[in-house]
């Protein structure tokens, strides 16, 4: 079980090439028992790896560490036990993992962390990115050949729905949601009977066992 399949692949053709070139007595018996045993570690490898993809999944990072620890040269079953060995005994599922960190501090070292620049787009007055956004631009060309340049901005509109694009971005990680107010007095609500709460237990129990008042459909007038 804990040979990979690739090798126990190339085990297999190593000892059908010898059953090939053996002349030995009895060696051809012997060569059969051995591709036996490689076939049936073969198909319970296999097997062993169906099972481990009908469990909870690993992720891409979680490969990557463990093919990292164990070396380019290591199966495909190998590096998912590994992983899954590895997420048993090291960190929570869903937590950051070293690999994570190191790729955010390599991000940073770029430039100012994105929700700074969020927030400076959004603590900017409308008035100031319209004025930002000015570009100079070759709308077409007269008849003597020279360009006739014009300015484009954006508008106040665009302007201030960025601003609000940023806002929302951001205000998750500072206001919580907070919970949705329920009314539980149950007023205002003379079409709901609840025994012990809009109504009375007698109350509830008169309704149900009263009859119905046949109606009048042709008038007082009787027309």
């Amino acid at each position: 079980m804990a040979m990979l399949c690739g090798e126990i692949r190339g085990d297999l053709g190593t000892v059908e090439r010898e059953v090939r070139v053996s002349t030995k007595p009895g060696g051809k018996g012997e060569a059969d028992d051995m591709i036996g045993q490689a076939k049936s570690m073969f198909e319970l490898a296999q097997a062993e790896e169906e099972q481990l993809s009908l469990l909870d999944p690993v992720t891409p990072e979680e490969m990557a560490d463990a093919r990292e620890r164990l070396g380019p040269n290591a199966g495909r079953l190998a590096v998912l036990r590994a992983a899954r060995e590895q997420r048993g005994r090291g960190r929570p599922k869903g937590a950051r993992n070293k690999r994570t960190e190191d790729f955010a501090r390599y991000l940073l070292g770029f430039g100012q962390h994105p929700a700074i620049t969020m927030m400076q787009i959004q603590s900017t007055d409308p008035e100031v990115l319209i004025q930002a956004s000015e570009q100079e631009k070759v709308h077409s060309f007269r008849k003597d050949g020279t360009p006739n340049v014009v300015t484009e901005r954006m508008t106040y509109e665009a302007a201030q729905a960025l601003r609000v694009r940023c806002a929302e971005g951001l205000l998750p990680y500072i206001e919580s949601k907070r919970p949705v107010a329920v009314d539980m007095t149950f007023s205002n609500l003379s079409d709901l009977i609840i025994a012990g709460e809009t109504h009375s237990e007698d109350h509830v129990r008169s309704i149900i066992d009263a009859e119905f008042t046949p109606v009048d459909t042709d008038g007082e007038n009787g027309e």
